[in-house]
């Protein structure tokens, strides 16, 4: 596996080198193309220059020539234009149409012979720059130049230079890049080390943190004294993590521990019971009685290991829900019908007041269980006399179901624990009327399973409102 600290390394000096690179490659093509460019202008100055000189001694040209074909060696005149012209053009030559040399001033060397194509186009009135080498020596620089008259090209002009100093600049450019390229590789190979161990230091911290963290260490926080806002920010989320699962942890220990106690509290009555029994001879009615009274305990906690199991499914990331449209109308009147005989056993009255409401998306039998929930805490809760309402209305897109009683209600410290496993806020009464501590807990699972919000407002003396929202389909 590649280390993340050497990817860091690598990344940023081959990053700092193509940078290098390309503005080497840059720079380079740049300088190269000014000065060429330079030794271009000079030329075409110098070109243009002597072109007019050529042209001023246009007419004795031919005398010149016609005199170097009869070698009149007499005529004074003209060898003394003929001393002005290869004056004027001390370093150019002067071809003719044809491209054969005319003139050529003292300071030319080699004179290469132009091309056929390059001829016709300076002909047509075209400059041209052409890049010359002869022998081991420094490339020449070239330009051939029109001289028209008339509009008709008569002569063509040539001067050229030596590249000899464009070169040495050039190389004395791609010396130095190389070398700076090689001075910033071996900074960066240096200073990537540097810069990964410390962008890499914090990360280290928190995985030594991760490390020591344990079901028994939970309470363990990151410590990062990095200067950057990002690692400040990954800090707090490993310490918001591990707040998170201290406080899962926390609440699976207490559940463990609460389910083991609920369950100690029926089995112990149970052996009791048994233990009893079996000290001595009893009647048939005696053993009855004992039976009796163990099989409440089974009972008890065959709905304990019920809400148990009810409440690990919904533990899961996917609750065992299969939402479809409900009606809840019905739903609810059937389980008002159901749970009335409860509420008469009570002493307490049961009333629902039901209206038209849009469908929701919701599992029917998950939806039944809730309301159970719900009616059967509030008529538990409610002594003879009392009353308890279950009512339903709806809004824009949501649909609420409120279960209304006037039992002794819920004290103000203990309504934020209200929904959590096994908290009884009246713990004798609540086991001697067979509760479990999960209904409250289960009806909030099934809520949230639901795109749905529970909450309760409760006074003393005065009874608890609870109310349920569903989402619309």
């Amino acid at each position: 596996m590649t280390s993340f600290h050497k990817r860091i390394r690598w990344s940023s000096i081959s990053l700092i080198t193509i940078l290098l690179l390309l503005f080497s490659i840059a720079l380079y093509s740049i300088l190269s193309f000014l000065l060429h460019r330079h030794i271009d202008a000079q030329l075409l100055a110098t070109v243009q220059r002597q072109a007019d000189q050529v042209k001023k001694e246009t007419g004795e040209i031919e005398e010149i020539l016609q005199k170097n074909s009869r070698d009149d060696t007499d005529d004074d005149h003209l060898e003394k234009e003929d001393h002005e012209l290869h004056e004027a053009i001390r370093n150019s030559v002067v071809l003719s149409r044809e491209g054969t040399v005319q003139w050529k001033g003292e300071g030319v060397g080699v004179i290469a012979d132009i091309d056929s194509i390059l001829l016709n186009q300076v002909l047509e009135g075209g400059t041209i720059y052409e890049t010359l080498q002869h022998g081991p020596g420094p490339p020449l620089r070239r330009i051939s130049f029109p001289i028209t008259s008339q509009g008709t090209v008569h002569y063509i002009l040539q001067s050229q230079t030596s590249l000899d100093l464009v070169n040495e600049t050039l190389q004395w450019l791609f010396m130095t890049l190389s070398a700076m390229i090689l001075g910033v590789f071996v900074c960066a190979w240096v200073g990537s080390n540097w810069i990964a161990r410390m962008a890499l230091s914090p990360i280290k911290t928190l995985g030594q943190t991760a490390t020591m963290v344990s079901a028994q260490s939970l309470d363990t926080r990151v410590i990062l004294e990095a200067p950057y806002e990002e690692f400040q920010q990954l800090a707090k989320s490993f310490n918001k993590m591990f707040e998170r699962l201290q406080g899962v942890f926390e609440s699976q220990r207490r559940f463990v521990g609460d389910a083991a106690h609920e369950l100690k509290t029926p089995l112990t009555a149970m052996k009791g019971n048994l233990e009893v029994g079996l000290q001595r001879d009893r009647s048939t009615e005696e053993y009855r009685d004992v039976l009796s009274t163990t099989l409440g305990q089974v009972e008890h906690l065959a709905r304990l290991v019920k809400s148990l199991l009810t409440l690990t499914q919904f533990a899961g990331e996917h609750p065992p829900s299969d939402l479809k449209p409900v009606h809840l109308e019905p739903l609810l009147k059937e389980l008002v019908s159901e749970l009335s005989v409860l509420a008469e056993e009570q002493g307490c009255l049961l009333t629902a007041h039901l209206q038209e409401v849009p469908k929701i998306l919701g599992d029917v039998g998950q939806l039944k269980q809730l309301v159970i929930n719900l009616l059967d805490n509030a008529i538990r809760h409610t002594s003879r006399g009392g009353s308890v309402i279950i009512s339903m209305q709806s809004s824009v897109d949501t649909v609420q179901i409120t279960v209304e009683d006037t039992g002794s209600g819920i004290a103000e410290e203990h309504l934020p624990h209200i929904f959590e496993r096994f908290f009884r806020a009246d713990q004798a009464r609540d086991r001697e009327s067979g509760g479990t501590g999960l209904g409250l807990a289960i009806a909030k699972e099934i809520a949230l399973a639901h795109n749905g919000t529970i909450n309760v407002q409760s006074e003393i003396g005065k009874g608890s409102e609870f109310t349920v929202s569903f989402p619309t389909c």
